[in-house]
């Protein structure tokens, strides 16, 4: 023990002999107390060398227990910072320092009358700087009634940090990384161009003709446009929104002649087609209220921005990586006093997507074009809300294209947005009633109506209550009572139909069945599964089919819906569910992956949306399951699919790609497929489409919702032959224009309880 340390443990005795007094005395009952003006509970203290008060205060500090740390502090120090300031202090630096625990080593001590200074070092564990060697300290304590106490200042925590000296965090951050489709084309850029449009509908050349363009260009609806107008008012000049650069150059002389719009460029953190992927990529946005604390504690400051859905959230730590942090001392004019620490780095990471980014913006521009050109019938505002398009590889699982109408510009979320008042913009977009932030492709579920056939027929034919050259008679209704079905009579589709699209398919094998969506067939397959092969034989299917679970799609900000294959308990229960009605609920997806299954021979992939993260290897596909079903029952089920799209007399969309009475020209290629129309709860139905093409060497798996519209060989089939007529590379005069009866005024279509459309 050196000579300093000697002396203040002599001198130490005698003044604990007189602390010792006072203790039995009780005079300790009044240790660790404040101002009145800021009362605290008493803290017990027991009497200490000056060497334990400096190490019990220090260690108090590693483990933020300040108010061990005030009762130690000497009357003056205590007169001068009220608990409060000194408790804040000491809050504001640690959440600075990241301060963990902190351990020292006593070097001297030196007492000077009722003064002693302890010389130490000291290391503090810190949760963003690993170990912090702060060597040479000094801490001055004084005599005090009560025993040795710590005569504060700011400099107790760093020498140097002055009241006035600013105690920060300096974080240099890396661009955030770059996500790119399979081809390596951009879908979102760091500091990337793109082209911002402001408009003024006073100064519209003219009116039609511009809301026609913009609605085009920008991907809204003629509402969402009459919405921006009452907003902001027609005379007033404001930004629409952004394009990129590429866009605005083939669209800008028929903007400028049109609309008289005007532009500017700026760098922003670019979001291909601005709104065509946002349901995948997500965007970044402030850190918001709730979630500061947990972003703190992983590093963020208030003013950072994060991934707030899709992607950018899901794989936020790497595409930002970890900024190199420096902690600092700061004078007020800007001079350094002391660098504390430093911390390097890692950079951020590109993500590659299994998206085709052409396909993608085919997809989100055939939706937009459709609600758009359909406006004055089925996307009649306050009719249908929206659709949904996924695109799936047959033979890996990748989703090629996932698309979600309306939609919305993650732009909009990033400060530096060129929209004026956001916030009203914001929150006009979350209370809207067509959900633009929902992704409807996983998120919802919706009875399937008549694609559920396919896995009736599939069902029926592996579990043989059906033959594949059995004759049925389709007639236009049906009576169940013979099987217990509690309603007198159940109809076919072609029921509702007029003039001569009115009468009975006729006599029907399971292959003819199924392409014409025959209800009765159906009807009696489901009353016959029940009966013959028992209640749970039909949802068993669904369930070795991929329905009725989530598919375990690797984006899960925001989670994906299950759906729903609830047991049957009775026969007309099973009547229902035979045609995708009753309490069955599946999601687009699912449905694009049992598509995807049924032409790869019963394989269920895992889909996946991310291919790449980085330099790591390529994301492998994976098959969650096989469907187990004989090749037999699926061949039938493929060909009956394929006559849906060729077969004049019985096919339920041939005339979608191939009529030449109505100018449809015909299609190179043959999609294999199934419409289908679902009870909804509201009068307009929901209408499907589901397919794989071409038919002889499947490549993709393509299926098409649309809320509350009608027949889905008259809304979602032209919407996927506008798709796959892109995908094959038609050449122009081949396209199909969308049908011109869209922009007649709608005519319901009556679909009775138990039964569903074509």
């Amino acid at each position: 023990m050196d000579g300093g340390l000697s002396r203040i443990i002599s001198h130490g005795v005698l003044i604990l002999l007189v602390i010792t007094l006072s203790v039995l005395l009780g005079a300790c009952a009044g240790l660790g107390a404040t101002s009145e003006s800021d009362p605290q509970p008493p803290i017990q203290l027991l009497p200490q060398t000056p060497e334990q008060v400096v190490s019990q205060f220090l260690d108090a500090w590693g483990k933020h227990d300040y108010g061990t740390m005030y009762a130690l502090l000497s009357p003056e120090s205590q007169s001068l910072y009220p608990n409060s300031v000194f408790t804040t202090t000491y809050e504001n630096d640690d959440a600075v320092i990241g301060t963990q625990g902190v351990t020292i080593r006593l070097r001297d001590s030196e007492q000077q009358g009722l003064t002693t200074i302890i010389s130490y070092d000291a290391t503090i564990d810190s949760s963003f700087y690993g170990q912090i060697d702060d060597p040479g300290r000094i801490m001055r304590l004084t005599q005090a009634p009560t025993g040795w106490r710590v005569a504060w200042s700011r400099m107790d925590i760093f020498d140097g940090l002055a009241p006035t000296v600013v105690l920060e965090e300096v974080k240099v951050r890396q661009p955030r990384g770059n996500i790119y489709d399979r081809n390596g084309q951009l879908l979102v850029e760091s500091g990337g161009t793109v082209v911002t449009v402001s408009i003024q509908r006073s100064s519209f050349p003219d009116d039609a003709a511009c809301q026609d363009t913009l609605t085009r260009v920008f991907r809204v609806s003629y509402s969402d446009l009459s919405d921006l107008f009452d907003f902001y008012g027609s005379g007033f000049l404001f930004p629409l929104g952004d394009l990129d650069p590429d866009v605005y150059a083939v669209n800008e002389q028929e903007m400028i002649d049109n609309c008289a719009i005007q532009s500017f460029t700026r760098e922003t953190r670019r979001y291909v087609g601005h709104g065509a992927l946002a349901h995948v990529t997500g965007a970044i946005a402030q850190i918001q209220g709730p979630e500061l604390e947990f972003w703190r504690s992983k590093g963020y400051a208030s003013d950072d921005l994060i991934g707030n859905n899709g992607i950018e959230r899901q794989y936020e730590e790497v595409l930002a990586g970890e900024p190199e942090r420096v902690l600092r001392m700061r004078e007020p004019g800007g001079s350094i006093v002391r660098e504390l620490a430093r911390v390097s780095g890692t950079p951020p990471q590109d993500i590659t997507l299994t998206i085709d980014r052409d396909l993608q913006l085919t997809v989100a521009q055939a939706l937009s074009d459709a609600f758009n050109y359909a406006s004055p019938n089925w996307a009649e505002e306050g009719r249908s809300l929206g659709g949904g398009v996924v695109v799936l590889d047959v033979h890996t699982g990748a989703v090629l294209a996932m698309a979600s109408y309306p939609t919305y510009d993650p732009g909009i979320f990033n400060p530096d947005t060129s929209i004026y008042l956001v916030g009203e913009y914001i929150l006009n977009l979350q209370t809207d009633p067509r959900r633009p932030f929902f992704n409807r492709t996983i998120q919802e579920q919706y009875s399937p109506g008549s694609t559920f056939k396919i896995v009736t027929a599939t069902t029926a034919l592996a579990e043989n209550v059906v033959q594949p050259d059995d004759v049925f008679y389709c007639d236009l209704t049906w009576d169940g009572s013979q099987y217990g079905d509690t309603l007198d009579v159940r109809y076919d589709w072609r029921s509702f139909e007029q003039g001569e699209r009115r009468h009975p398919t006729g006599d029907v094998t399971p292959e003819l069945a199924l392409a014409s969506s025959c209800n009765p067939f159906f009807y009696q397959m489901g009353a016959l599964l029940f009966r013959q092969r028992g209640p749970t034989t039909l949802m068993d299917y669904a369930r070795r089919m991929g329905l009725g679970a989530a598919t375990g799609l690797d984006l899960d900000t925001p989670p994906e819906a299950t759906g729903q294959i609830p047991p049957i308990r009775a026969v007309d229960e099973a009547i229902s569910s035979a045609i995708g009605q009753g309490n069955v609920q599946v999601t687009i997806l699912q449905m694009a992956r049992m598509v995807a299954g049924v032409a790869n021979g019963g394989a269920l992939y895992r889909p996946y949306v991310v291919q790449q993260v980085g330099d790591a290897s390529a994301t492998a596909p994976r098959i969650a399951s096989e469907m187990d079903i004989s090749e037999d029952a699926l061949a039938v089920v493929r060909s009956a699919m394929c006559d849906v799209t060729t077969d004049t007399t019985y096919g339920t969309a041939w005339f979608v790609f191939g009529d030449p009475s109505s100018n449809v020209p015909s299609t190179p290629y043959i999609p294999c497929a199934k419409t289908g129309t679902a009870q909804s709860g509201r009068p307009e139905p929901h209408g499907w489409f589901v397919a794989y093409a071409p038919e002889d060497d499947p490549q993709i798996a393509i299926v098409a919702m649309i809320e509350n519209s009608r027949e889905g060989s008259e809304t979602a089939a032209p919407i996927v032959r506008r798709v796959l007529d892109y995908y094959f590379q038609v050449p122009p005069e081949l396209v199909a224009a969308y049908p011109g009866w869209w922009t007649d005024p709608y005519n319901p279509l009556p679909i009775p309880e138990g039964s569903t459309g074509g």
